[in-house]
């Protein structure tokens, strides 16, 4: 087997393995959240810089695509997702009070439907001010939605692989 596969395989060990722990520190989607915080915004910012230099043309302040993606994810996911998951009767979205097969996958996916809302209104305006060049109409604006819809389902599936095995539909 070759280096990056079990690098592949590592990487994906490490991202399932709160889904095996069932430690009562914390739920695994919470635990996850404070490295999408601190860490992984940072990867995921310069990720969207890069392509939109790269796919778009669209040269920018990577600095700033970084700095929306901290907020962004600090209003939606603290704030936006539970609140929204709530107001829909799934009171419990951080999976703190839900044991093993009581989550429910409804709240999951209200909440961060309305936090990908929130993300494209919280992003816009440090998305705009990065553009070195600015753009009007559909120039600007499908670079940035496509560019956001493309992490937010890379995220999505990935806080998804965390919750599904513990939860139910409903």
């Amino acid at each position: 087997m070759s280096k990056t596969n079990n690098q592949n395989y590592f990487l994906l060990f490490l991202l399932l393995i709160p889904n095996f722990l069932l430690a009562n520190a914390g739920s695994p989607m919470i635990w996850f959240s404070f490295l999408h915080l601190i860490w992984i915004n940072f990867i995921i910012g310069t990720f969207e810089s890069k392509l939109l230099a790269e796919k778009f043309n669209l040269q920018n302040r990577k600095w700033l695509i970084i700095a929306a993606n901290y907020v962004s994810m600090f209003v939606g996911y603290y704030f936006i997702a539970p609140h929204f998951s709530l107001v829909n009767g799934y009171p419990d979205f951080w999976g703190m009070k839900s044991g093993v097969g009581q989550y429910e996958l409804g709240g999951f996916f209200i909440g961060f439907l309305y936090s990908f809302g929130a993300t494209l209104v919280i992003e816009f305006p440090f998305y705009w001010l990065s553009l070195k060049t600015k753009q009007k109409g559909w120039k600007l604006l499908a670079p940035f939605f496509l560019v956001n819809l493309f992490t937010n389902i890379i995220m999505l599936t990935i806080y998804f692989a965390i919750v599904a095995f513990a939860a139910k539909w409903n």
